[in-house]
């Protein structure tokens, strides 16, 4: 039997053959990654694997066999599961916290993944419900991990997490054109929400502006959260201890899920 990951490497090859050479040059620019695909033709111990790279650093290509040199990042996963990554049934940040997909590089490239499966016309529809994307800002893919972390958490769980957070965060932040991404995340209602823009009727409880940059190394671990408040690379606005819960926050769920960091 073959592998139905065949049909989406081709299909996805027929995509980027269609591409204007601009077109082509924009994805390569956005995702600036070299990929490698280890496929198991199913969950068993002994499985065939298959392996196919694409190259979306320098031309944005697809091929069979193994990356030439070091890929960015490599992936581990079933046939099945690449299916349904392609076709959106999976998104990348949920098959990441279910250990879906195993990987060997940073988590920060392996979101990209729902980028080129879009820009390809396949993976999770624009405007489908989780999508906290903005074009142009890395930290739509850790906000979008962060939704699926609460998403994967029972009832119970995420009620406990807005218990111990108690507050409504209003994120503001700038890329490095000067364009502006907005997000609201309540943990103080009900199960617990992140919303692209701002929750209707919601007023935040502290408002937090900072770089595109600094939020994702805020989130990685590289900066730590109250040096960034004291040096001025976080500007806060409202009840400043709910800053220190978020940050206590982000270091738990990092610990729960090795947040951005390889499985492998």
């Amino acid at each position: 039997m073959a592998y139905q990951s065949e049909e989406i490497f081709a299909r996805l090859n027929e995509a980027l053959d269609a591409f204007e050479p601009q077109e082509r040059q924009e994805l390569v620019k956005q995702v600036n990654g070299v990929f490698e695909f280890q496929i198991k033709k199913d969950s068993s111990a002994n499985a065939e694997v298959k392996i196919w790279h694409a190259e979306v650093k320098n031309q944005g290509i697809i091929k069979t066999g193994p990356a030439p040199g070091n890929p960015d990042i490599t992936l581990y996963l079933t046939d099945e599961d690449m299916v349904a990554l392609a076709v959106g049934d999976l998104s990348g940040a949920r098959a990441f916290i279910t250990d879906k997909i195993g990987l060997k590089g940073p988590m920060m490239m392996a979101m990209k993944l729902d980028v080129i499966f879009r820009s390809l016309g396949m993976g999770p529809p624009k405007g489908a419900e989780g999508d906290l994307g903005y074009d142009g800002f890395e930290s739509s893919f850790l906000i979008l991990q962060i939704a699926e972390y609460l998403h994967v958490l029972t009832e119970e769980e995420r009620k406990a997490e807005v218990a111990k957070v108690k507050g409504v965060f209003l994120f503001n932040v700038k890329n490095a054109k000067g364009d502006t991404a907005v997000w609201m995340m309540d943990m103080k209602n009900g199960v617990g929400l992140m919303k692209k823009g701002k929750i209707d009727g919601l007023k935040p409880d502290i408002t937090l502006e900072m770089k595109d940059k600094d939020f994702v190394d805020l989130f990685m671990g590289k900066t730590n959260g109250q040096k960034a408040f004291m040096t001025g690379k976080i500007k806060v606005k409202g009840a400043i201890m709910l800053a220190l819960k978020l940050d206590t926050m982000m270091k738990d769920t990092q610990e729960k899920i090795g947040f951005f960091k390889s499985k492998l």
